[in-house]
């Protein structure tokens, strides 16, 4: 891999003074400037934690196809699904440290780690629609991300990712307002947002491993989880619990990273490739689980769920402490920009 990439970096330098050669230095490169036997031959590794049925899974094998299309097969996307090579921190570490995975799908809570102000997306309530979500991950939050994950995780975010707006499921406890989860046990990840999204709920947050969720539900180690309907239905979390509850308290969304050394590597051209074919691939993810939702929803019910839609505002009246604490994480000037960035979204529609 390391061969490949060095490989990329001379041809790539190469292959950038011949098209400025031709074209000028001002002008857009595109494929059809260049002859296939241009790109170098690159296996690239993209890891990630969702299932194999899941939206991000069937993104990644779009991204692929596109890259090898535009690239006359010459550049190569290898997938590995599931969490094979490793949980969601260990693929980013190694991703940071230029090791064996090339490109990971990451949660903003992991990101967290390495970019603290990126726990201002953890913010409760912050978007009232996929709409305005999408909005604001375009206009605001892909550039905000690139302005610090070169310097802080070694990478460059090439889209967005959804992963849908997530609900709470209980096993038995109806939810029809933030009351009925006062005291309930609650597996949530380690989000600091989103421990101190339920901890303003009254909940007794559990921060159990992902691998280990389905089991501990299963053993009745916690009552109840939070998670995209995606999620739910893709890692069958019906068979364990009976209750939905559309919260729709957090929106999620991961970002597609790249290796910053492999992407500053490549030919503006292999890079302009790389750039389009993660736009597509964000799209697949806005189709299927934006688009999907209700689907979802209806196939949940299908599985034996009682699915109910409790009063938000009970919930966002019950907030104050999580925002305070996610300021103090984040700080209060990047909180206030990026809900400033979503007023604006909102206002604009």
């Amino acid at each position: 891999m390391k061969w490949n990439r060095i490989l990329a970096l001379g041809m790539g330098t190469a292959l950038c003074l011949s098209l400025m050669a031709g074209c000028g230095s001002g002008g857009d490169i595109s494929s059809s400037d260049v002859q296939e036997d241009g790109f170098p031959e690159l296996n690239i590794s993209l890891a990630h934690s969702a299932a194999t049925s899941h939206a991000h899974n069937t993104a990644a094998q779009t991204f692929a196809d596109i890259v090898s299309e535009q690239t006359g097969g010459k550049v190569t996307v290898t997938i590995y699904p599931a969490s094979e090579l490793g949980d969601q921190p260990a693929l980013i570490e190694s991703c940071y440290t230029d090791g064996d995975v090339d490109m990971v799908i990451a949660s903003q809570s992991n990101m967290a780690t390495y970019m603290p102000k990126l726990n201002a997306l953890a913010a409760p309530f912050l978007f009232d629609s996929y709409d305005h979500a999408h909005k604001v991950m375009d206009d605001y939050v892909l550039d905000w991300i690139n302005e610090d994950v070169g310097t802080q995780m070694n990478m460059h975010a090439l889209a967005m990712f959804d992963y849908g707006f997530r609900h709470v499921t209980t096993n038995d406890i109806v939810v029809n307002s933030a009351d009925d989860l006062n005291g309930v046990k609650i597996r949530v990840p380690g989000s600091a947002g989103l421990l101190a999204t339920f901890d303003a709920l009254g909940c007794n947050t559990q921060t159990i491993a992902y691998s280990e969720l389905y089991q501990s539900l299963k053993q009745g180690v916690v009552a109840a989880e939070e998670n995209p309907v995606a999620t739910i239905l893709a890692d069958s979390y019906f068979e364990c619990q009976n209750q939905l509850a559309l919260t729709g308290h957090f929106f999620d969304v991961q970002t597609l990273l790249i290796n910053k050394s492999l992407w500053e590597s490549m030919s503006p051209e292999l890079q302009q490739i790389i750039q389009n074919a993660a736009l597509e691939a964000q799209q697949v993810t806005r189709n299927l689980i934006a688009d999907g939702e209700d689907a979802d929803i209806e196939a949940l019910k299908d599985k034996g769920m009682n699915v109910t839609t409790p009063d938000k505002q009970s919930f966002i009246d019950k907030m104050a402490p999580a925002y305070e604490e996610i300021a103090s994480l984040c700080g209060q000037d990047e909180l206030d920009n990026l809900m400033a960035a979503a007023k604006a979204a909102s206002e604009s529609a």
